[in-house]
Parts: C-alpha cells; structure tokens; sequence
C-alpha cells in the first residue's frame, strides 16, 4: 500500500494553475499581443492572490489561530514559506518573459521608451513634456525625523530615492495621481509609448536639485484585502449596503503584504521600504518592466486601433443558439423544446431577447433572477427596470459580497430598487452564487414559465471570454424549484423539498456523495461501469476528494478536468491510479461546471454554479441542475471528451502533483476552437430560411425602442 499522500496544498496548487498562465505568455503557439495580455493576467491573478489569500494567511498567523490546512495540515507559516519560495521562481520566470515579449513587440512597431536610454537631444524633448505634463502633478516627500512615512495606496507605483544630505541619508518618495494617464502614446504610424512610472524615474533628479541621488527605484505594495461581511455586521442589524461601503474603504488601508521593485531585495531602498512597511525579505520581489501591467489593456487597445490585427487571435463570429429563431416568441419555442447555450461560441443574446420579450409582453407578469457579477453597463439590469417601471413584479437577488464587484453590486441594487424592483441582498452568512432567471406568464392555458439555468454569470462582458453553458427550459419541475429557491431567499431559511434541483449548503454535497457511491456499487456489484467526467474550477473539498479516492481505489475511471485549483493528486499508485486530471488554459477562461456519472448505463448529466470547494458545498447557495434532454446531454458530453483530449492548450497532472503537456493518441488540436466549430456547424445546419435577413437588425432596434416609449429613463440606461 502506497504511503504517498493523494492531497495538495490548495495555495500552492493555484501557484501552479498561474503558472500555466504564464507558459500561455511564453508560448510561441500564442500571437504576441495574445502573449502580452497572458502577462497582464498572469499579474493580476498574482495581485488578487497576495490581497486575499496570502494576506489571510498573515491574518491566521498574526492571530495565532490554530488553522492548519484541513487538506495538507500545513500551518498558516509554513504555507507561506511555501507560496514565497515558489513565487520567487515564478517572478523569475515572468522577468525572462516579459523580456522577450517586449522585445518581439518591439519588432512588430510597438515601441516603449526607456527613458533611461535617451539621447541626449531626445531627453530634453522629453523632460521639457515632463516639465509641463507630469511634474506639476507629482507629490514629493522627504521621509525622515520631522516627516513621517505616508500611507501607501494598494498596487500603485511609486518612486523612491536614496538621497545624499549634509545631514544624513534621507528616502525621498514621489507620489503620483492614481487618477492620470500612466501611459502616454506619441505621434506616429507605429505604436510609440512610455510609461509614467519610467518617466518620474528618469527626471527624478530634477525633483532634487539640492539632494544627490545615491540610488533610484520603482516600488509597489499589494495590501491584504481579505474581508468578508460577516467581519462588519455580525450583531448588528445595519443596512447591508452601508456594511458594504465601509468594508470597500476598510480594504484600502489593510496592512502590506508584498513588495515590489525593479531593485534587487538587497538593495538600500528595498531594506529601507520593508523595515517601514513592516515586510520580512522574503516578501520582496523584484519585477523587471512595467510594475503596473493592467496599462498594458490601454496598449492592447491601441493596437487594435491601429490594426494590428495579425498578432492577435482571428476574430470568431459568436452564433445564436442554434434552432432558436429570433423573429418568432423566443418564450413560445422554449415551451416546444429545451436550448443549450455554450458560451462564447453561442452568443448572450438569447438571454437579452428573452428579457426583452418579456418586458414587452403583457402576459409577463413576474420575472425573477440572481445577479452575482453583472457588467458595468448592464442590458440585464436595463430590461429588469423597464420590465417594473411596466407594472411587472421583479425580484432580483444582489449578491453584494461578491468580491472585488461590490462597489458595482451596490450601485445596481441602488437603481432596481428605486425602479421599484424587489431587491434580495442574500442569506445570513451565505453568499448566493446560484445562476437563474425565471419568467413568468399568465395564458388562457394557466401560468407558464421559461427558464434559464446557467453556470456562468449574467454579464454580457464575460459572456464573450468565459466557457459556460446554460439551458433555455420550460420544463415545470425546473420552474417551480427556482420558485422555491427564491421563496426561501426572502424567508431566509432551508427547507428542501425540491424536485430536481440539488441545493448547497447540504444538498449538492450529499448528492455528489450519493452519486460517487453509485459508481463504487457498480464497480463491485459487476467489475466494471464506473465512470465519472466532472469539470470544473477548483477541487478542494476534502470530503469529495476522499470520497473520490475510494472510487478509483473500487476501480471507478474518474476524469476531472480542473482548470485551476486541485487538491488531489492524481495518479498516485494504489491510491488514485485509476483519475486522470486535466487543466485547458487556453484562449477563453474555462468557466463551466459539468458533472456526468455513468450509472450503471443510466448516465446522469447535471450542470451547476458550484465548484468541488467547501465554500460552495457548505457556505454558499448555490444549484445544481440534471440536465432532462438527451440531445443536450450528448452535446455536452461531446465538449468535455474533446477538452480531454486537448494537446495543444491542455496538461494532465503527473503522480507528483506537477503538470505536462497532454499527450494522447488522436488528440484534439484546440478544444476551444473545435467547439465553436462545431457551435458553428449546429447554427448553420439548424438556421431558418434567410429570406428577409437584412430586417433582423431593424426589428431588434424597434423592439429596444418600444421598450423604452413613454417610460422616463436615467440616462445611465439609455440604450445606445
């Protein structure tokens, strides 16, 4: 018996997962502007990594709790010690590929001026525009005795400098707006730019003239951001929105929890920077290039511009769901037959006509829906308004502890209220993460319904960049159980008794066990059967992962496609020799959860908003929905075959936790791309007669605009 543990640390398993990010960025397969954003992703996903998870950790530790990790049991040092030494290597990593990024961009006509390499004529052209663009803007600082260290805002860049003073050594820091332009582009047929940070850096002597300059430096300090409601309003009967606002500026001023600078960690300012913000050196980190790549969406932008249209990826036309027809009643189509959407290859319209139907039928007579992440202008929350300001009743959950969106939650809760929708803020100590919208109609029939069941988010934005798959039903089981579920939202209890929904806390848990079992009976009531095909997010729930274990050790074939975080470790003899784990990061973020069990030849096919995590089985409302339609059922059984033989944007977990190339015999080229080929293919086969095409687009207009007739709109949902 193999005494090797099937377990992995779940901060250093999404280490790993940012890591496959960035070999997307190294990858010569990638076009180069495609490759830069990877980078900007890649350090994003780093930032928000260091606010919430590492400076959790700091909070456990500083709190001297004792809360090991319940996977691995690693305390909250030791997993830190951990996440520092990888982060040092992938710094690193990321240092050499930038590098090179910036260099292939260079020889494609994007330039960035490195004011540091100026000619002499050039660098007084260029200090004469810092002079009269930049310098009146910059707040200088001398920190010493009399002037004490300024409070540092999250992830901005600064300039530090070493100055030489008859008095002594003093740190002279300059502080620029985080409201003005950080990159500045300059006329020309190519792309020309530089960055603000390398400016102030270059002239920063100018700002000294009494001062000698011993040593220069850009910095940036990410702060923990780790704040849940819970830590505001346990008690306390407050308004959630207010609880909200003050945990939003509460965040800003949280304590540091990285460093970095283009010095080395052995510089003087880099010493100096960490005794003051109370950092250790193994939370300094030297980053070479732009310390703020989040500009780098600005210089993406422009290329496109600027047509740079050959180092991106080729466009793809996302299509209408195939077999829907958008000039007959979307409603009257979904009462003969169920739809899948498979975002982004199918696009969000057929939610936004659906909502727009109903706001301009008269028989629509209430609409509910959950709204976690929505975009910053939303054609949901629009038609939600319009759809009360008519009289309809609507009731819209507003997740506001969806984090890092609860200033924009905030905001539209705000406004559906005010339009006289009946507005859920979510479940004491449970966020509601579940993803549906329910229609309601009277007909001369009786009440019918139409509904939708997704797993991705109703944001327009991330339609069009995440994997996710809906279903369009009429099916009155799927009607009622939402019914239920938003019953239980405004009564702010469980109470179960749902037909076919699967509800967390409790019931997604209980019925994945249940379902795993099944498997395990198979394998020992007839030597064979047992399969599972489970994608998803993350895996990090102890309990299934165990549970998951004793199936491969009955011979159950389990294979998990996890794009990002998983705690177990495949392939391990003995143990889980009989899973397989496979990671697609690819051009679009693979977004949706599947799970499918074959059941003795009785498959079982469900859709969910849930991850395998324990936050999502026992913390969160979330749904997990069997899907009714066989055709729907082989369609999707299809995308996860092909994401599992994917050899081009896929790795598969080796026994040591770390992860290769796939490598399969008829492999599939790009999952990706095939499925929106084969999306592509089904809207073709399936589309109506094209006769009188050219009207579609006027007929949708005239529908927005009847939508809005009489009705006296903020301009802030004005309808462009």
């Amino acid at each position: 018996m193999s005494t090797t543990s099937p377990y992995i640390n779940r901060e250093l398993s999404w280490l790993d997962f940012n890591a496959r990010v960035l070999e997307e960025a190294e990858s010569l397969d990638n076009p180069i502007l495609e490759r830069l954003k990877f980078l900007s992703i890649f350090c994003s996903n780093l930032d928000e990594f260091f606010m919430v998870r590492v400076g959790g950790l700091f909070d456990q530790a500083l709190a001297k709790l004792d809360s090991e990790d319940k996977i691995t049991e690693l305390s909250p040092k030791q997993q830190l010690d951990s996440i520092f030494e990888k982060t040092v290597n992938m710094v690193a990593q990321y240092n050499s590929a930038q590098m090179t990024v910036f260099s292939a961009l260079d020889q494609i006509g994007i330039h960035r001026i490195k004011t540091g390499k100026l000619s002499e004529n050039r660098a007084d052209v260029f200090l004469t525009e810092f002079n009269k663009t930049i310098r009146p803007l910059i707040s200088v600082i001398i920190v010493d005795g009399k002037h004490p260290f300024p409070y540092l805002p999250n992830k901005a860049v600064f300039i530090a400098a070493r100055l030489k003073h008859k008095s002594g050594d003093k740190l002279g820091l300059m502080l620029f707006p985080e409201s003005t332009s950080k990159i500045v582009f300059r006329d020309s047929d190519d792309i020309i730019f530089y960055l603000a940070e390398d400016m102030i850096k270059a002239f920063a002597p100018e700002m000294f003239t009494k001062m000698e300059v011993a040593e220069i430096g850009k910095f940036r300090v990410t702060r923990n951001a780790d704040l849940e409601l819970e830590d505001e309003i346990v008690g306390s009967e407050e308004d959630y929105r207010s609880a909200m606002q003050r945990i939003i500026e509460k965040r800003r001023r949280l304590m540091p929890v990285r460093l970095e600078t283009n010095l080395s960690s052995s510089s003087e300012i880099a010493k100096d920077l960490a005794k003051r913000l109370g950092l250790t050196q193994k939370q300094v980190f030297t980053r070479r290039g732009p310390l703020d790549m989040s500009v780098m969406w600005t210089l993406v932008d422009a290329a496109k511009a600027k047509k740079f249209t050959d180092y991106f990826y080729k466009d793809i036309k996302s299509v209408y769901v195939p077999g829907l027809q958008r000039e007959g009643s979307i409603h009257q189509q979904i009462r003969a037959k169920d739809f899948l959407i498979i975002h982004p290859y199918i696009n969000f319209d057929a939610v936004l006509d659906l909502l727009r139907e109903a706001v301009l039928d008269e028989t629509v007579i209430a609409i509910r829906q959950t709204l976690y992440r929505v975009s910053s202008h939303s054609e949901v929350v629009k038609y939600l308004v319009a759809a009360a300001e008519k009289g309809k009743e609507v009731t819209v959950l507003v997740e506001l502890k969806a984090r890092f969106d609860e200033e924009n939650n905030i905001e539209w809760a705000a406004m559906l209220e005010d339009a006289g929708c009946h507005v859920i803020y979510g479940r004491d100590f449970l966020k509601v993460h579940a993803k549906l919208l329910l229609i309601t109609r009277r007909s001369p029939k009786g009440i019918q319904h139409t509904a939708h069941v997704a797993t991705g988010n109703y944001n327009e934005n991330t339609a069009n960049l995440y994997t996710d798959v809906g279903i369009l039903t009429s099916n009155e089981d799927i009607a009622n159980d939402i019914i239920l579920f938003f019953r239980e939202l405004g009564m702010d209890y469980t109470s179960g008794g749902y037909r076919l929904f699967h509800v967390s806390p409790d019931g997604i848990r209980n019925k994945v066990y249940e379902l795993i079992d099944n498997e395990i009976k198979c394998m020992e009531m007839y030597g064979r059967g047992g399969h599972i095909i489970a994608k998803m997010n993350s895996l990090a729930d102890k309990g299934i992962i165990d549970k998951l274990v004793e199936a491969s050790q009955a011979g159950v074939k389990i294979d998990l496609i996890v794009r990002g975080i998983c705690c177990l470790k495949a392939g391990v003899p003995n143990l889980t020799e009989n899973i397989r784990v496979i990671s697609v990061v690819g051009r679009f973020l693979e977004h949706s959860r599947v799970y499918w069990f074959l059941s003795g030849g009785d498959e079982k096919l469900f859709i969910s908003s849930a991850d395998l995590m324990t936050r999502n089985l026992d913390r969160r409302m979330e749904v997990m929905c069997p899907v009714l339609d066989r055709g729907i059922i082989e369609r999707i059984k299809s995308m996860l075959f092909s994401l599992m033989r994917d050899t081009e944007k896929g790795r598969i977990m080796q026994p040591d936790g770390s992860y290769a190339r796939l490598v399969v015999e008829d492999g599939c080229k790009n999952a990706q791309m095939a499925e929106y080929q084969n999306c592509l293919n089904d809207y073709k086969q399936q589309m109506p007669h094209k006769k009188m095409t050219f009207l579609r687009p006027v007929r949708r207009r005239i529908g927005q605009a009847l939508i809005w007739l009489g009705h006296k709109i903020s301009p802030t949902y004005r309808i462009d």
